[in-house]
């Protein structure tokens, strides 16, 4: 298996900068460390496919995005676990 080489956090910065979404300062760079690379920007670059790139131009608007899904998460999270743990307890029933 091949030795991956992890980036720094301003090596991450540089590196979404040389892909056009404008990052800089303390307040980013630890918004960038408490989102994560991968979560914050990985996760949020296409819409169903890779394809459809998204045209995010600067970490405010990756921000936000990861902002507004937290919020939507936790917003659904009770009701899906109920509704989950409910449908659960009524196939175990029915078995």
């Amino acid at each position: 298996m091949a030795k991956t080489d992890y980036k720094s956090t301003d090596a991450l910065m540089r590196h979404l900068r040389n892909n056009g979404i404008s990052i800089s300062g303390t307040s980013q760079k630890q918004q960038l460390i408490n989102t994560g690379y991968f979560h914050g920007y990985k996760g949020y670059r296409f819409f169903v496919s890779s394809s459809n790139r998204l045209p995010f131009t600067s970490y405010n608007e990756i921000n936000a995005t990861v902002q507004y899904d937290t919020k939507l998460k936790s917003l659904l999270y009770g009701k899906m676990m109920f509704i989950e743990t409910a449908l659960k307890n009524i196939a175990l029933n029915t078995i």
